[in-house]
C-alpha cells in the first residue's frame, strides 16, 4: 500500500488525515470517562523538551477526548498554570450552549480541597466542570486546623499518602480507560511515584491503559518494566535514598502493599505486553509505537483507535 508523504512534522499525511478525521467524528466515545495522568517529570530537559511541550501533548489528549463526546478525568490541584487549570480553560471552550453534560471532572482530596472555596466553585460550574471531592475512609483522619508536614513527619506523610492513594483508587474504579504521560519519579507526594500509583490501580482494576513514554519520567519506566527490563528508578535503593525515607519504609511496611519495590514491580509483570494489548485494543506493535513517539498526531491516532474500540 502506498504511504503518504511525510510533512515537516515527520508524520505521513495519510496519518495525519486519519487523526484529523477522529475529531470530526462526533461521539465516538459516547460518554466514556477518560482518565489522563500527567506531569512535569526530569526527563524533559534530557529529551530536548519544555513544560510547555507537555502541556501541548496534554491539552491535546484532553481536546479529543472532550471533542469526540467523551469525559476527561484528572485528579490535581489549583495551581496557576498547572494541568486542572489548562483542563479547566478546555472545558470551558468546548461546552456546548444547553448541553448540560459535563465533560470534565476535576477530582479533589486532602489536601488540595482545602482550596475549594466559593469562587473556585462557581468557575468550575460555569465551565461545566464536575467537582469531585473523594470521600475518605473513617480510618483517615484529619485535622483541617493542623499544618501537615508530609517531608518531616511519618504520621503527617502517612494521612497525605492515604488521602491521594484513596483518590487514585477511586479514580481508577469510576473511569473506563486511562492515558498516561510523563510523571515524577522523585519528589512527588505518595506512597510511590503518582503515575505509577494511578496506572497500577488501573491495571488492578483490569482497565486500558495508554503508556506515552516519548516524554519521558514515570511512564517511560513503567515501560521498560512491562517490557521486562530492569529499572533502577523503580527500587528500593533509588526511592528510599534518604534516612528519613528509609525510616518511613518500615512505617508503612505493613499499611501498605506496595511500599517495597519488590512487591510492586512483581505486580506490574502480571501486566505484560499480550495484557496490556488486550485491555487497550490496540496490537503490540502499535502499543511499541505509542510506547516511543514524540509525534502528536501518531500519539493521538493510537489512542484514538484504541478507545473506539472499547
Amino acid at each position: 500500500m502506498k504511504k503518504g508523504k511525510i510533512n515537516i512534522s515527520g508524520v505521513e499525511s495519510d496519518l495525519v488525515e486519519k487523526t484529523n478525521e477522529n475529531l470530526k467524528t462526533n461521539g465516538v466515545l459516547n460518554g466514556k470517562k477518560i482518565a489522563i495522568s500527567v506531569s512535569l517529570n526530569e526527563d524533559l530537559e534530557r529529551l530536548g523538551f519544555s513544560e510547555q511541550h507537555l502541556n501541548d501533548i496534554s491539552i491535546e489528549i484532553a481536546r479529543y477526548v472532550i471533542s469526540n463526546e467523551g469525559t476527561a478525568m484528572y485528579g490535581g490541584d489549583l495551581r496557576h498554570g498547572g494541568f486542572t487549570y489548562f483542563f479547566s480553560e478546555l472545558s470551558n471552550q468546548y461546552k456546548k450552549i444547553n448541553d448540560k453534560i459535563f465533560r470534565f471532572i476535576n477530582y479533589f482530596v486532602f489536601p488540595n480541597t482545602k482550596k475549594l472555596n466559593r469562587d473556585v466553585r462557581i468557575d468550575f460550574y460555569s465551565k461545566q466542570i464536575e467537582i469531585k471531592e473523594v470521600v475518605l475512609s473513617s480510618r483517615i483522619v484529619i485535622d483541617e486546623t493542623k499544618e501537615y508536614m508530609p517531608f518531616e513527619n511519618f504520621e503527617d506523610r502517612f494521612i497525605i499518602c492515604e488521602c491521594f492513594k484513596e483518590m487514585r483508587i477511586q479514580m481508577a474504579k469510576d473511569c473506563d480507560a486511562r492515558i498516561l504521560v510523563g510523571g515524577k519519579v522523585m519528589n512527588y507526594m505518595g506512597y510511590i511515584p503518582g503515575v505509577i500509583e494511578e496506572a497500577l490501580y488501573t491495571l488492578i482494576e483490569n482497565k486500558p491503559l495508554y503508556l506515552i513514554g516519548g516524554f519521558g519520567g514515570a511512564s517511560e519506566k513503567l515501560i521498560k518494566l512491562i517490557k521486562g527490563e530492569t529499572v533502577i528508578e523503580l527500587s528500593n535503593s533509588f526511592q528510599y535514598n534518604s534516612d528519613f525515607l528509609l525510616k518511613y519504609k518500615d512505617f508503612v511496611h505493613d499499611k501498605y502493599n506496595f511500599s517495597d519495590y519488590v512487591t510492586l514491580n512483581n505486580e506490574f509483570l502480571k501486566f505484560d505486553l499480550e495484557k496490556l494489548s488486550k485491555l487497550n485494543k490496540l496490537s503490540i506493535e502499535e502499543n511499541m509505537i505509542l510506547f516511543s513517539s514524540k509525534n502528536i498526531h501518531e500519539i493521538l491516532f493510537l489512542i484514538m483507535k484504541g478507545l473506539k474500540s472499547l
